[in-house]
């Protein structure tokens, strides 16, 4: 029998629902855990590896004949720039060569249809396509061409530079040579490049532009 409350009888009084209770998850400061920020260029860009050699002693690739320690390696970590669009030339061809995206870019002009904003995407697409993986940079050569006059004194082309790659596969595969004349800028105290016309032999590469 339930008791009279004083404003329902006894057969009037319908009994409450049973409430049932409920777990809530509660969560960190009540908007969860934070995401993680985002990966800066230079972890993404450690992710993908480089060639560098493990004693910056050694001969650098751009065949200087110095050691990499004092001929390119100051231009890729950032303390000098090219000071001639020669310069230029022999610090991206190593950096081709060691795998560093980052100079690439710093190196290329706006100009270049290459070029990108977005420099995370443009560092994972160098790295996917055009670190020449599939070559052997020891067994590789850089050749340089004449200087020439551009428009004014901030520009400047090279040519016939040429590049002579040596396939890593199949054993016993031919070099490719490649030629280019290759067009500097000068912005900022410094020798970008701007782009190349590219030719060979090769099937594919008798001219590009690049």
């Amino acid at each position: 029998m339930v008791p009279s409350l004083g404003f329902v009888t006894p057969s009037t009084f319908q009994p409450l629902p049973t409430i049932r209770a409920t777990t809530v998850p509660v969560m960190g400061g009540g908007f969860g855990t934070p995401p993680p920020p985002p990966k800066t260029l230079e972890e993404v860009v450690r992710s993908f590896g480089t060639r560098l050699p493990k004693d910056f002693d050694e001969q650098c690739a751009c065949g200087s004949g110095d050691s990499y320690a004092s001929c390119c390696r100051p231009y890729h970590a950032g303390k000098q720039k090219p000071e001639t669009p020669e310069r230029c030339l022999r610090t991206r061809y190593s950096a081709f060569a060691y795998r560093l995206p980052i100079y690439i870019m710093d190196t290329t002009d706006k100009s270049n249809s290459d070029y990108k904003k977005d420099r995370i995407k443009w560092a994972k697409q160098l790295s996917k396509k055009s670190m020449f993986d599939d070559f052997d940079f020891s067994a590789s050569k850089l050749g340089l061409g004449d200087l020439a006059d551009g428009k004014d004194e901030n520009e400047q082309f090279m040519e016939p530079n040429s590049f002579t790659l040596q396939p890593r596969a199949p054993a016993g595969a031919k070099p490719i040579t490649t030629y280019e004349r290759t067009r500097f800028v000068r912005k900022n105290e410094g020798w970008l490049f701007a782009d190349g016309a590219v030719t060979s032999e090769e099937a594919g590469l008798r001219k590009r532009a690049a």
